[in-house]
């Protein structure tokens, strides 16, 4: 590892800085939380939460995290053990401490569930609540009270860093945060063991769910009750009279949501990226084949397979399988043309093929056709709007192959 500044003065602004970090309300005025260990660390790398630095004991010097950190070039600094207990104000060592800069939040409430959390005070039924949320892929929270903070070290342990892929949205209070979700479309389900409805059989609207979970001792207040489309009851054994919130919440959350994508299913479909994606293609696919039409008997595929072979030079027939979704006998009928009018041949090893000269001055002859409908596809397209979509597919594209590679290993 290379040589690294060494702080040695409690006055060093980054000292002052990382010791103000402290105080909730600090926290909030700079927009910047305190990791106080190398998980918290590991945790805000993995949800691309800024890092401004690292401060370290000499003894983790070795500790491959920092490696990590020197080549993403964020600063680590060597730091005393009397520094880092100042900023930890702690009588133990935490060896590794960072200050990394919080995601800005609005008003505006994302995602088709959220959570209330509605003067909930307990550092360990909170970190509880949003790694269960993370779980069921719900990352917008809710706050009744305008002075929750989520970044104490006990909330980021207890949800082991989710906090780091969530945003808190604050509001002066419950009758507040309840008519801004109201106001953005969302369905307010409160629960209580009180009520009549219970919540496997709750008359839920096709809407987005603002699911309210309140204080560990008063429950949800009467207000927000009040203003509830929905109270409902986690039915329960007579010897148990209520679970605690963080449990209570995982049930909810389960069970909602799931009520939700049934009773929200036809939208899904329609606004899910694989139907959009799949319906995009297809018609991608007719546009070009009705472009081509006029001049040549070739579809749409077997010119974009021209196309991939003058770029790649050779293909495996796997890969014309993969590029192409055609396998076996369609596959062996898309190639058939191109190897009739010799555009294609195949290698020795008769597992790959490549383009010819004479499918060089095919494609280059069929060219304009191929402009002419990749024009009309992006009539209206700016060309930065252009570049845009050609980087957002191939982000698409080395996504898609993270996914399945990780579903393969």
């Amino acid at each position: 590892m290379a040589k690294t500044e060494q702080i040695t003065s409690l006055k060093d602004e980054r000292i002052q800085e990382a010791r103000a970090l402290g105080s909730a309300a600090k926290r909030k005025e700079a927009g910047k939380a305190l990791l106080l260990g190398a998980e918290p660390v590991q945790w805000a790398l993995e949800a691309y939460l800024p890092i401004d630095h690292v401060l370290y004991h000499p003894s983790v010097e070795s500790n491959s995290l920092l490696s990590m950190l020197n080549e993403q070039g964020i600063p680590c600094y060597s730091v005393s053990e009397g520094l880092l207990k100042k900023i930890s104000d702690s009588s133990y060592l935490i060896p590794l401490i960072g200050v990394a800069r919080l995601p800005a939040t609005g008003a505006l409430i994302g995602g088709d569930f959220v959570i209330v959390l509605d003067r909930i005070v307990d550092h360990g039924n909170l970190g509880t609540i949003i790694r269960t949320a993370n779980a069921f892929g719900i990352h917008h929270l809710v706050s009744t009270t305008p002075d929750l903070d989520l970044y104490y070290k006990k909330i980021i342990d207890a949800s082991r860093g989710t906090v780091f892929q969530s945003w808190l949205h604050r509001f002066p209070s419950g009758a507040a945060a309840i008519a801004a979700l109201k106001e953005q479309g969302y369905q307010i389900v409160a629960t209580s063991p009180y009520a009549r409805n219970l919540q496997g059989t709750a008359p839920l609207r096709s809407k987005p769910i603002a699911l309210v979970v309140g204080n560990e001792t008063e429950g949800i207040s009467e207000e927000i009750t009040r203003l509830a489309d929905v109270v409902v009851q986690i039915p329960m054994s007579g010897a148990v009279e209520s679970l605690n919130v963080g449990v209570a919440a995982g049930i909810s959350m389960y069970e909602l949501k799931m009520r939700m994508v049934l009773t929200m299913l036809v939208t899904y479909i329609r606004s899910n990226m694989g139907r959009e994606v799949n319906v995009t293609g297809k018609l991608i696919q007719e546009a070009f084949d009705a472009s081509l039409r006029r001049f040549t008997d070739l579809n749409g595929t077997q010119v974009i397979l021209l196309m991939m072979l003058k770029c790649d030079q050779v293909m495996t027939l796997k890969q014309v399988e993969k590029d192409t979704f055609t396998f076996g006998a369609e596959r062996d009928a898309l190639l058939a043309p191109l190897f009739e009018r010799r555009y294609i041949q195949s290698l020795p090893d008769a597992e790959s093929i490549q383009i010819t000269d004479e499918g060089e001055r095919a494609l280059a002859q069929l060219w304009s056709a191929v402009e002419k409908a990749e024009q009309g596809m992006l009539a209206g397209f700016s060309d930065q709007e252009k570049r845009q979509l050609r980087d957002f597919l191939q982000r698409i594209q080395a996504n898609c192959n993270e996914v399945i590679n990780k579903a393969s290993g």
